[in-house]
């Protein structure tokens, strides 16, 4: 899959969601793999706004998602393994606030 990501990194062109630059993801960073699907990080040399992207190859091709987000590759990582927020825990949250 590593393959995937070298090639993105060279030969694609992204637009930015935020500022609608173009750029190439050079600095694409890989947050976590599992089998052929890739969690990758990527931010905008331009307005700094980063992009959340989920790359999955099957034997169609490779679909991308992208989620534009606030938090930087490091979050990413640490952020990647934690718990699930369930609705019980915004309820609870809700009641605590007001």
């Amino acid at each position: 899959m590593s393959i995937i990501i070298n090639k993105l990194k060279k030969e694609a062109v992204i637009f930015c969601p935020l500022c609608d630059k173009e750029y190439a993801p050079a600095n694409l960073k890989v947050v976590e793999q599992a089998g052929e699907t890739i969690l990758a990080h990527s931010n905008c040399p331009l307005c700094q706004g980063a992009v959340l992207s989920l790359l999955h190859k099957d034997f169609i091709g490779i679909t991308l998602i992208g989620l534009v987000t606030d938090l930087d590759y490091e979050d990413a990582i640490k952020l990647k393994d934690q718990e699930v927020v369930r609705e019980d825990d915004v309820l609870k949250l809700y009641e605590l606030l007001f």
